[in-house]
């Protein structure tokens, strides 16, 4: 997998992973702001940097990041959203010794609306072609066009099952087994405009994890680390620094 790694080797270490269809680069807006931490920015397999690695699995991607913690670091904090958010937990819930604390937005649970199976199916299919990868990040929400060039970029270097194997594994089954035994200190928040299975995935979460709890985010969606970045970075440094819950953040109902 390729890593980038930001701030003071001495820094807090803290692992970001990344959502499907974008890379390491869409944590910039956080890597900006806390650069007293070491930051290890991951491009997961299939997707980035990493696209001439086919993906296997949420398993087998969880092992490599492990893996990569524990040469590295020995343990970190770790941070992740969409896809990322479930490596955060297939990771700990398989290796908790590397993981000081898990801090996971928008992680889908339960059936997926046909609905949005079938926009999730265009979408990859339109991922596969320059200008349709363009639509598509318009169609998340992303209006800059530095940022639009990064998504374009990163779908030319996407591996070509990639997609379609990590959208099987979430129609399936997306969270792990070993949930209600797990101890590390987690965070799950969702936006208020995120989809239903997000929403759904932050109520279980708050159900099942003995040491966690969920919250909502007002008037952002799944990509929100772009849509309020300082919300999103106030809250990765107070929880990583005291395992706080930053002003902002709405306990869920």
């Amino acid at each position: 997998m390729h890593v980038e790694e930001y701030g003071p080797e001495s820094g807090t270490p803290i692992v970001f992973l990344h959502g499907s269809m974008v890379a390491g680069w869409m944590w910039e807006p956080q890597i900006e702001h806390l650069d007293t931490y070491r930051c290890i920015v991951v491009d997961l397999p299939g997707f980035g940097a990493s696209g001439s690695q086919p993906w296997q699995s949420f398993a087998d991607t969880a092992d490599q990041v492990a893996g990569f913690i524990a040469d590295t670091c020995g343990q970190s904090h770790v941070v992740g959203l969409s896809l990322g958010g479930l490596i955060g937990l297939h990771l700990t819930t398989r290796h908790p010794e590397v993981v000081s604390s898990l801090l996971v937005s928008g992680v889908p649970y339960g059936p997926i609306p046909a609905p949005l199976k079938v926009v999730g199916r265009l979408m990859a299919a339109l991922y596969s072609r320059p200008r349709g990868a363009a639509l598509v990040a318009r169609g998340i929400g992303l209006n800059d066009d530095e940022a639009i060039e990064l998504f374009v970029t990163t779908a030319t270097q996407t591996h070509p099952d990639a997609l379609a194997t990590v959208t099987d594994e979430v129609e399936r089954k997306p969270l792990p087994d070993g949930l209600a035994e797990l101890r590390t200190p987690t965070l799950a928040v969702v936006g208020e405009r995120d989809t239903k299975p997000a929403k759904r995935g932050a109520a279980h979460l708050n159900d099942v994890l003995p040491n966690g709890a969920a919250y909502t985010v007002s008037g952002v969606g799944h990509p929100w680390n772009a849509e309020n970045p300082t919300l999103f970075t106030d809250m990765v440094r107070a929880w990583v620094d005291e395992g706080q819950i930053v002003d902002g953040l709405n306990p869920l109902d």
